[in-house]
């Protein structure tokens, strides 16, 4: 899989992977409660906490060939991410995650963006499937989901935060992609 994702400029939206400079802006949306609520992350409570997650997770991805992640950028400020965290070699598939400042939820962005990102993966690093999974009592990101056209596949259930989550998991294959 390829490293290194070309810088995407969509007008209002631009997306350019994650780098240091995004570190206050980071922590302004990991601290969110609201945001962070059905993450199984966060929130982050130092800006160290952030520092972390981008020196140590994010920066270090190329390290285990993946991509750092797309920092999403509208008015000059970063206020969410899109990123591919994990990758399966034996399918050629790579799992979408995403999050996004809610003073921005409502506006279109990371429909935009998820769209773009997922052409991205065919494309561009020449995926054969993506699969995103979200925590049942997301609806909004589960909407998202299925109006970027991914499908169900498989319910699962995760402990996080010291829970048990029953978490949905929906993908799309390439010639899908093609066919639509």
């Amino acid at each position: 899989m390829k490293t290194v994702l070309p810088d995407i400029d969509m007008g209002k939206i631009k997306l350019r992977e994650i780098n240091e400079s995004d570190l206050f802006d980071l922590y302004e949306c990991g601290k969110s409660k609201k945001m962070c609520e059905t993450l199984n992350w966060g929130p982050f409570e130092r800006l160290f906490d952030a520092k972390f997650v981008l020196k140590e997770i994010y920066l270090k991805r190329p390290i285990d060939g993946i991509p750092k992640g797309y920092a999403i950028i509208v008015s000059n400020k970063m206020v969410g991410m899109i990123d591919y965290h994990t990758y399966n070699e034996k399918d050629n598939s790579a799992e979408i995650g995403y999050f996004l400042n809610p003073d921005y939820w409502n506006q279109g962005i990371m429909t935009k963006a998820l769209k773009k990102v997922i052409d991205i993966g065919f494309n561009y690093l020449d995926l054969d499937k993506i699969i995103i999974g979200s925590d049942t009592t997301n609806e909004r990101s589960l909407n998202l989901i299925q109006k970027a056209g991914l499908k169900y596949e498989t319910s699962i259930v995760n402990e996080y935060k010291d829970k048990s989550h029953l978490c949905l998991y929906y993908s799309i294959y390439k010639y899908e992609y093609k066919e639509n």
